[in-house]
């Protein structure tokens, strides 16, 4: 308190620095969907073998689409194979140069659709994804000039682009629109207008602060910091700090209703709930940092960004925010008067007094629990048809150009062209084996989700090598096109069928003592799929021993944590099949973005202790004066309407994520916000006393703090009934002339 002037301008000149000091750039991942996956990936060692074995790659990032409704005519067809041999002809003859950004070649691919042509662009070594892109639509406005001829660039380097640039241009509206809503629910919630602008000056600060810290922290750590974690850190940052502020606010106003100057008022907030706000924020920090544990480096890169986040969030909680309480006093809920937030309180907790009462007793609490797990437990059928994908494109908006050049491809069965899967033999001499290797063929184009397939049937000649077979003739592969988007889940699934089927069916062509790989971005994205499986049950396992540890010690109790970790954990797999039913279901998308259960499981799980860390923390205390059901009537009315305001603002903060129009951020804002409210309206009023009341004393096991009846008060209360007996012996001892001169009753 007697710093608070100092605290403010330490702040501030730490947001100035913070914008005027360049901070150093973060670690990244690799420029394509390969550059995720952890060392010893099969499908990138296939790949990398593709390119020793092959003279002509057919794994190109940028795909232009030559397309006439009306169908493309002849010499539309033969424009698009001149324009590409002219882009080509400089690298046949060696005279591309080394430096610069460039074409180096156009290949045409054969595609049996008579309204589409579809070419693959390969720039220069080291060429940035925009140039790339830029270079692809130079290309195809080559054919912009012909009547009924459209053209679109699509792939994964153009849809990449398309989401930064969305991300980048709508960040700052995210922002500002999660600002103005933080100020309109914190201006309800107190009927202030100073109230709020106090919140977004405390909150600026800390993101202002978050950032520069978290480009130091990935400069120097050398973690990976990816583009799609900004607005999960700015959502979290801003949220965090508005329920701390939220909790203090309470406090403080709770303080000045007893008449208490500001500066005491402020001391005892800090006091009383600053070690609650700090246990929270280091549940929070703790739960994501719990990412560490992942093999994945993707994976691994959320736990320092996330749980330093929270840091800040939590120092600028803990130091700005009782500054700020004692410099604007009552001033701060102006222009409501203090005195109106204990009936603004007390007319918010008639309902949850009653809902206290009933479910302080067994019965209300048997019915409580059991109509709660009731409705959670449906919404966890749909987790089990989950389905992941890396899908760049598919995220992108309807109207969006590189998304119509998918669509067109989509529309026309070949939409799998733009990552095409490579399917390769290897063996001696496998290319006189030409004949089996149609029938193969053959059998790969009848296999379900399998549009077209291009080998040996399309190139028949020996001066064919280096496209289907290998110069030294000992090794040949298959370009298996998809049907579906090649990085979505459909795709994942079809070709996880195909490859349980292709030892079978090299056999069955009858082509014999070949080894066989499978490459390509959909191959690449299954993996994906599998490790992100393997790493969420690995990493939420983490991250609910974590939160345990710190409940068994805040609480000093293990059955109490565990219960409560439980229904927290059920209530995220509910959240999850939700989204699942939403987006997979009524929305009909193929699946979800693969990091997005990731990320938010862990974020709702940490989230929920530190809402534990609020609710039970209250009870815990009034435990230590009254038996359970009291503690339990007298805690929830008194922090109902801070716990909800909080998980409200939060749910809110995560739901403005959705302003990013990209399906990856709706599925991450849909989650968040629903977690938070199943969090905020079922299990911490409803489902967490029930499971209290029912767990009775065995809930405090090992301590001794829950007690059901009055006939064994506590330490504290033996306490004062000695020291009540001991003045009324004294008072009986005193010479009636001597009543009243002495120290206070």
């Amino acid at each position: 308190m007697a710093g608070r002037w100092v605290v403010v301008a330490g702040w501030l000149a730490l947001a100035v620095a913070a914008l005027l000091v360049p901070a150093p750039s973060g670690g990244g991942g690799g420029d394509d969907v390969g550059g995720l996956l952890p060392p010893g990936s099969e499908a990138v060692a296939v790949q990398a073998r593709s390119l020793e074995l092959f003279r002509v790659p057919v794994l190109s990032e940028t795909t232009v689409v030559v397309h006439d409704p009306a169908g493309l005519d002849p010499l539309t067809r033969a424009d698009v194979a001149l324009w590409a041999l002219a882009h080509t002809q400089a690298t046949l003859e060696g005279g591309v140069s080394p430096t610069g950004e460039q074409v180096v070649a156009a290949v045409p691919i054969p595609t049996s659709t008579p309204d589409t042509a579809v070419t693959y662009l390969y720039v220069t070594r080291g060429t940035s994804l925009a140039e790339a892109t830029a270079l692809g639509r130079q290309y195809a406005s080559h054919f912009d000039n012909q009547a009924s001829v459209q053209t679109h660039v699509t792939g994964l380097t153009p849809a990449r682009v398309a989401q930064a640039e969305y991300l980048e241009s709508r960040l700052l509206v995210f922002e500002l629109a999660t600002l103005v809503l933080i100020a309109v629910v914190v201006g309800f919630t107190f009927r202030s207008v100073v109230a709020p602008v106090a919140v977004l000056f405390v909150a600026g600060l800390g993101y202002l602060v978050a950032v520069y810290v978290l480009a130091v922290a990935a400069g120097a750590l050398g973690f990976a910091l990816p583009e799609q974690l900004r607005p999960l850190t700015a959502a979290l940052l801003i949220g965090v700090v508005t329920d701390y502020c939220v909790l203090f606010f309470s406090g403080f106003r709770r303080q000045l209703d007893r008449g208490l100057h500001r500066h005491e008022a402020a001391r005892r907030v800090v006091l009383t709930e600053g070690p609650i706000v700090a246990v929270a924020g280091v549940t929070v920090a703790a739960g994501t940092a719990a990412l560490l544990v992942a093999d994945f480096a993707l994976f691994r890169a959320f736990g320092p960004a996330l749980a330093l986040t929270v840091v800040v969030g939590l120092l600028v909680s803990l130091t700005l925010v009782p500054a700020l309480l004692a410099v604007l006093g009552a001033w701060l809920f102006a222009p409501s008067r203090v005195s109106g937030g204990r009936a603004l309180e007390e007319s918010a907790g008639r309902g949850t007094r009653w809902l206290a009462r009933v479910l302080a007793g067994r019965r209300g609490a048997l019915a409580g629990l059991v109509l709660g797990v009731a409705v959670l437990l449906p919404a966890v059928v749909p987790l089990s048809d989950m389905r992941l994908g890396v899908s760049f494109a598919g995220a992108l908006p309807g109207d969006d150009p590189v998304q119509r050049g998918a669509q067109v491809l989509e529309d026309t069965g070949v939409r799998g062209i733009t990552a095409p899967t490579e399917v390769v033999l290897e063996g001696e001499g496998v290319a006189a084996q030409r004949d089996a290797l149609i029938r193969l063929q053959g059998l790969l184009a009848a296999q379900p989700g399998v549009a077209e397939v291009l080998g040996p049937a399309q190139n028949p000649l020996p001066e064919g090598y280096g496209i289907v077979f290998s110069q030294d003739g000992d090794a040949a592969r298959f370009v298996v096109v998809l049907d579906s988007d090649p990085l979505a889940a459909t795709a994942v699934a079809d070709l996880r069928s195909l490859q349980e089927r292709l030892a079978g069916l090299v056999a069955e062509a009858g082509v014999e003592d070949v080894t066989v790989g499978v490459t390509g971005q959909t191959a690449i994205a299954g993996e994906l799929d599998r490790i992100t499986r393997e790493e969420l049950t690995r990493t939420l396992l983490a991250v609910l021993l974590v939160e345990l540890l710190i409940l068994v010690l805040f609480l000093r109790a293990l059955l109490a944590p565990v219960a409560l970790l439980a229904l927290s954990a059920l209530s995220v797999a509910a959240t999850l099949g939700l989204t699942v039913f939403v987006f997979q279901g009524l929305l009909g998308e193929p699946g979800l973005t693969f990091y997005v259960p990731f990320a938010t499981a862990v974020l709702l799980l940490a989230l929920g202790a530190d809402y534990n860390v609020f609710a039970v923390g209250a009870i815990w205390d009034q435990a230590a004066r009254h038996p359970l059901a009291r503690a339990i009537a007298v805690a929830m009315p008194a922090t109902a309407r801070a716990i909800s305001a909080a998980g409200v603002i939060l749910a809110a903060t995560f739901a403005m994520v959705a302003i990013i129009p990209l399906s990856t951020f709706r599925q991450i804002a849909f989650t968040m916000a629903v977690g938070l409210l199943v969090d905020t309206f079922l299990v911490r009023p409803v489902l967490t006393p029930a499971a209290l009341t029912l767990l009775g004393r065995a809930g405090g096991w090992p301590g001794r703090r829950i007690r059901t009846t009055e006939d064994r008060p506590g330490a504290e209360e033996q306490r004062g009934l000695l020291a009540e007996e001991s003045r009324r012996q004294r008072s009986d001892a005193t010479p009636p002339a001597a009543v009243g001169t002495g120290g206070p009753p």
